[in-house]
């Protein structure tokens, strides 16, 4: 191996190396990866953890506590067993929040990369755009998209996208606007790089680093919004278990059997809790500001 090759990997091994030193001495942050981590391995492997058929009623053991045999949450008004309804609903959360901030993320820092590089008319457009989206209230823009196009997993996806690339389009622009004339711009121009070029190369990888502080912090409000829509009833339909409708089912029955209710709300607060206290840590980490 040359010199060459090795400085970039040795670089890389001291950049994981002030991850994990960071981390570790955070032990917020390392619960909530650690929960997090946890989450996303139940939601993997959530046929696995499940026996036999999730929707299927049982009204021989309908509405019991938490803590009964074979039924460690206890089950629904229709028996079905509250645990495995829980996991099987972290798939749609964990698919829903990182599906919907990948595709916002890449949508909206593309069109933030080409309104502040281009300016004029095209910056003009795009961001009146985003301001007339942000006059509306998230959840409630959401709803209306979602009651527009359908339900269903991937409409409830394509709803977060489109409600949420504004905040990824507007912190682009931002950055942007202060790199545009920087002297390794100015530099790949004299050197004949086309537009494109300069705009991947060497203006995107500079903005990575609050893309993905923002997209962290996402991935709950996603998960909330998800959840939220699916209470309402536009969401993922029942038979299928999802947070939101768990606890939409379990409010009539909320005074007979608080778990319906507690165990699913409890489970989404603990995961926006833990993904907003994992994105603190990771903006302390990666935003040099913050460094002292």
């Amino acid at each position: 191996m040359t010199t060459a090759q090795a400085l970039p990997r040795a670089a890389t091994r001291g950049k994981w190396t002030r991850f994990r030193s960071s981390l570790f001495q955070d032990y917020w942050a390392l619960a909530a990866v650690a929960f997090l981590a946890l989450v996303v391995l139940a939601a993997i492997a959530a046929p696995l953890l499940v026996s036999g058929d999730v929707n299927k009623p049982d009204y021989g053991v309908r509405l019991k506590p938490p803590l009964t045999a074979g039924h460690p949450l206890g089950t629904d008004q229709l028996g079905r067993d509250v645990f495995d309804r829980l996991i099987l609903g972290s798939r749609i959360s964990v698919t829903v929040g990182f599906a919907s901030v990948v595709i916002a993320g890449v949508i909206g820092t593309l069109i933030g990369v080409i309104a502040a590089y281009y300016g004029g008319w095209i910056d003009s457009v795009l961001m009146r755009l985003a301001d007339v989206q942000l006059s509306f209230p998230f959840i409630l823009l959401a709803l209306v998209i979602n009651a527009i196009i359908g339900l269903g997993l991937r409409n409830i996806i394509i709803t977060l996208v489109i409600a949420g690339w504004v905040e990824y389009a507007r912190i682009a622009r931002g950055e942007i606007l202060a790199l545009r004339e920087r002297e390794f711009v100015e530099a790949a121009r004299v050197v004949g790089a086309g537009n494109g070029r300069i705009m991947l190369r060497h203006l995107l990888p500079n903005i990575v680093t609050p893309i993905i502080v923002i997209s962290t912090l996402q991935v709950a409000r996603f998960i909330v919004a998800e959840a939220s829509i699916s209470f309402l009833g536009f969401g993922v339909q029942p038979p299928t278990p999802a947070w939101g409708s768990m606890i939409s089912e379990g409010m009539e029955y909320i005074f007979a059997a608080w778990w319906l209710v507690t165990i699913p709300g409890l489970a989404l607060a603990l995961v926006a809790l833990a993904v907003n206290i994992a994105g603190d840590w990771l903006r302390d980490v990666l935003d040099p500001r913050l460094k002292v």
